[in-house]
């Protein structure tokens, strides 16, 4: 027989919902029934004992009062008479009279007690309960004088009678309360449980039918009713979900037999193609290693041939060549150099695999190396913000022996990770010496920045091949991975090692350490400067970054000059003044442009309008030139200033010169060219621009740098061309009809999202003010131009945007370039600057002009009309159409006139663009006059003239 089954023991959560309303509200009742009677009998008993005591006292008092005079008289027969008057107290078991001496002096016993009854000793007065006995003590005065004392002792049966009337009492009335209380409950929960229990039945039915048709009545309004509401609408919601996914399933089974069908075929096809794939990858091996060595090998047959070309160019810069003649073939050097740099980039890894890389060992300027390498990166330090800094220090031999071009390599690399990963603060070079050996030297390299950091368990790793410091870093940073790998494998070879310090969010320093050994020749010296020369010379740098004060105190005291520091402008003039009024005025301010609160043109405004300080000369030192720095430097005073990092002999030729000493420098320091980054060829450009002037501009410029190009009116015809044609860059106006060149952008970032193509995009723009740049990168292009465009500024702009490396300028002689600037009007048309902006081309010059002369009057007309019709649109477009053209051609104050009229626009402020405008109509009409003079157009041209009447 099997084991009986047992029952489920049943909780009281297993309990239907209406027996646990009623369990809940008897067992409250229960409890408000059983607090409220034994707070009654508490009541009780505390009054009984306070109505017995008071009843004692006062039979106490009386029987005092009476056998005083026989305790003072010692006469105890009386005594014991006084006390047989307890008899006929039932409840008192007994009394007794003591002396003053506390003696027992006579007593008295309830007759059924007798003996049994042993009577208390003697205590102070009071009530003292004992087990179902109560004593009062009272004092015997007579006169007021103390004879004795009494007690009496009485039975407490009478409060367990009165208690046990209570308790019948008590349970009758619990027992009626859970009866009334049951019977009303049993009747009103049903209207509160009943819609609980009809939805949990509907529930029940709906789970065990699967039926989603059966709905819930709602029977009220409350929140019962609520929830059946909400009920039914749910199962009407799956009812309508299940009929959907039936019908899916229909379609979805027929999809996965014809899918089925499919993908036998297709499996059939795998198993063939993973075959060949068996075979192909044996071969691919051995292909791969072959592939490797014809690299490596091919390197140095393709530097060859580049080599002689560098080698030629070279001598031919040497001869006579005109203007022309001279910018191609520094175009060809460069284009050379740079074609150079990126075959080694792409070919060391190769010949790395291969085992065929080798390292050459020259004599070198150590100094020089790493100054060129950082300059470099100091356009690109200015644009994101960043201080570029490099600290060499004075212990580190100027000539060494070793592979140049390999340590240039590194530090490229490692600075240009710095820059890419530091969003603000600083990216430092330092270099000093590790360690001596005899004629070797351990040479240390820091490169630090403070921005995202690498995690810890990345340090090792991130020297891997292909690894980077988060799966991120690609899509947001670019890179393959490869170049720390490169750097780890050329570090070794030079006897070195390479490490990394780094914190997350704090920033990092990569450390890389080279043997190099001292030259046996003398280091060459490009600088003939007795020691004399500074010595003592009183100089106040101004920087508000702390390692930049250092590196400047650093190269002044090594050449025996007195440097003090200041952080700030406001400090600096406290110095001066200190210095002047102690009789030790300083011969020379070292000040950075770029300082918070005042900046470097503020503090020169400030020390040459005091007359004690205004004969100090100063040096200017930025992060890069920007518009009008020079004029505002020849306007204040400053001699030169110099492009940060400093390099050491810069410095020292610019303090020689602002000295008056040039005759002690040597003839290459007297004037420093800027490199130039090498420039692609032969790209296939589109060129999205709608104003006609800008494009036959940058035809030409393209043209003459030896690229095709494709020429988009607006953004949708570019979108339509770059879907049919192949580009190798993009040229993008940023104001243009229809749709303009930032959302053009986004557009074509859009369609490269999930591929890994990139098309290089370069901003064209009017517009520079503040944020414009930010602007363009956000919206996903690679570089940015601003208007008039340069036939240089292009060339660097396209070879950023197509990863080419440049670089920035050195130091400049303000002086030079004012001389050489023309002076003109304010409303004059300087012609040989426009010619300089069109890069002296006098085709294009004409060309221009004739389309300026035509386009104008049409272009005024519309403005007119457009002011006339209160259309602030219409205004904005042309305006910004003239502002354009009118900054091509160089004349910048008309520009401005035009620029104005376009922000009124902006405004539709018609009142002052109408008042702008004729201002705008007589300048325009002399520039006209003298274009026309000067390249003969035709005189029959007439501008609009009158002025137009705001559409109020």
């Amino acid at each position: 027989m099997g084991k009986p089954v047992e029952s489920k023991r049943m909780t009281f959560r297993d309990l239907s919902i209406r027996r646990k309303l009623a369990l809940l509200i008897l067992t409250a009742s229960v409890l408000a029934v059983i607090l409220a009677c034994v707070g009654f009998a508490i009541y009780e008993r505390q009054r009984f004992h306070t109505d017995i005591a008071d009843e004692l006292a006062t039979l106490a008092d009386t029987l005092g009062a009476n056998t005083a005079a026989s305790l003072a008289f010692n006469d105890p027969k009386t005594a014991r008479e006084m006390l047989e008057a307890l008899r006929t107290e039932h409840h008192v078991l007994g009394a007794c009279l003591y002396d003053i001496h506390g003696r027992i002096f006579a007593e008295y016993r309830r007759a059924d007690l007798g003996a049994g009854l042993k009577m208390p000793s003697s205590t102070a007065d009071g009530a003292y309960f004992g087990p179902g006995t109560l004593t009062l003590f009272r004092s015997v005065y007579l006169e007021s004088d103390k004879t004795g004392s009494i007690a009496i002792v009485s039975d407490l049966s009478g409060i367990r009678a009165r208690f046990w009337e209570y308790t019948k009492i008590a349970v009758l009335v619990l027992f009626i309360s859970i009866l009334a209380t049951y019977l009303i409950s049993a009747r009103l929960l049903r209207i509160v449980s009943d819609p609980i229990v009809q939805l949990a039945r509907i529930a029940g039915r709906v789970t065990a039918e699967k039926n989603y048709s059966l709905r819930a009545t709602v029977q009220s309004n409350d929140e019962s009713g609520i929830l059946v509401s909400s009920f039914n609408q749910m199962l009407e919601r799956i009812e309508q979900r299940d009929l959907a996914l039936q019908h899916a399933k229909d379609e979805l089974e027929q999809r996965v037999e014809q899918r089925t069908a499919d993908l036998q075929i297709e499996v059939a096809e795998r198993i063939r193609a993973e075959q060949h794939m068996r075979l192909a990858k044996d071969a691919a091996e051995v292909a791969n290693q072959a592939k490797s060595e014809f690299l490596a090998n091919m390197s140095h047959e393709i530097r060859t041939p580049l080599n002689g070309v560098i080698g030629m160019t070279d001598l031919a810069l040497d001869t006579e060549l005109t203007a022309e003649q001279r910018d191609c073939l520094e175009t060809v050097k460069l284009s050379a150099d740079s074609l150079l740099i990126v075959i080694n980039d792409i070919l060391d890894y190769s010949k790395i695999e291969a085992g065929k890389i080798e390292l050459e060992t020259i004599d070198f300027d150590l100094r020089n190396c790493v100054e060129e390498a950082l300059k470099t990166f100091a356009l690109l330090a200015d644009e994101k913000r960043l201080e570029l800094l490099c600290d060499i220090a004075p212990d580190v031999p100027e000539l060494v022996a070793g592979d140049p071009g390999r340590l240039r390599q590194i530090l490229l690399n490692l600075v240009s990770n710095a820059i890419k990963f530091t969003a603000h603060g600083e990216v430092g070079l330092k270099v000093e010496v590790d360690a001596e050996d005899q004629d070797t030297r351990i040479i240390k390299f820091t490169v630090s920045d403070t921005g995202i950091g690498v995690p810890a368990e990345k340090h090792v790793t991130i020297f891997s091949p292909f690894a980077q410091a988060d799966s991120s870093t690609t899509r947001k940073y670019g890179g393959t991975g490869l170049g720390l790998t490169i750097c780890a494998r050329m570090v070794a070879m030079m006897g070195g090692k390479i490490w990394l310090e780094s914190e997350v969010g704090r920033g990092s320093k990569f450390h890389f350490t080279a043997r190099l050994r001292v030259s046996d020749q003398a280091a060459e010296s490009e600088t003939m400067v007795p020691l004399e020369t500074l010595n003592g010379l009183r100089i106040l740098v101004v920087d508000d970054n702390s390692t930049n004060r250092r590196i400047l105190r650093g190269m002044l005291t090594h050449w025996g000059a007195l440097p003090t520091c200041s952080e700030g402008a406001e400090q600096a003039l406290s110095e001066l003044h200190s210095g002047y009024r102690a009789g030790q005025p300083y011969q020379l301010v070292l000040t950075d442009m770029h300082m918070p609160r005042t900046d470097g043109f503020g503090l020169v405004e400030e020390i040459r309008h005091s007359p004690e300080l205004s004969p100090v000369t100063v040096i200017m030192l930025t992060s890069a030139g920007h518009p009008g720095d020079v004029e505002r430097c020849r306007k204040l005073g400053i001699p030169a200033y110099l492009f940060k990092p400093v390099r050491k002999r810069e410095l020292l030729a610019a303090i020689l010169r602002a000295l008056g000493r040039p005759h002690i420098t040597s003839t290459f320091l007297a004037e420093t060219s800027a490199e130039r980054s090498a420039q692609p060829q032969g790209l296939h450009i589109l060129l999205a621009e709608d104003n006609r002037t800008n494009q036959t501009v940058a035809t030409r410029m393209l043209q003459k740098m030896g690229h095709t190009l494709v020429v988009a009116g607006n953004g949708n015809e570019a979108l339509l061309l770059l879907t049919t044609d192949r580009f190798d860059l993009v040229l993008m106006d940023i104001q243009m009809p229809e749709m303009d060149g930032l959302m053009t952008t986004m557009k074509i970032r859009e369609s490269e999202k999930g591929t890994r193509l990139h098309m290089p995009i370069i901003a064209m723009t009017a517009h520079a003010m503040k944020g414009d740049r930010e602007r363009c990168i956000e919206a996903g292009m690679d570089g940015y131009v601003s208007k008039p465009i340069s036939s240089l500024e292009l060339k660097d702009s396209i070879a950023a945007a197509l990863r080419q490396r440049g670089s920035t300028g050195f130091a400049t002689s303000l002086n030079a370039k004012q001389e050489e600037a023309p002076p003109r009007t304010a409303i004059a048309w300087d012609m040989g600057q426009t010619l300089d902006r069109l890069g002296g081309d006098k085709e294009l010059f004409r060309e221009v002009i004739e389309i300026f002369l035509n386009d104008v009057p049409k272009h005024m007309a519309s403005l007119r009309r457009a002011i006339e019709d209160g259309d602030g649109k219409a205004i904005e477009r042309t305006a910004h159409t003239l502002k354009g053209e009118l900054g091509y051609l160089g004349i910048l104050e008309i520009s401005q006139r035009a620029r104005d009229i376009e922000t009124f626009g902006q405004k539709s402020d018609l009142r002052l663009a109408a008042n702008l405008y004729a201002t705008l109509e007589s300048e325009l009409s002399e520039v006209l006059l003298s274009m026309r003079r000067t390249v003969g157009s035709n005189p029959n041209v007439e501008m609009v003239t009158g002025r137009p009447e705001a559409n109020q």
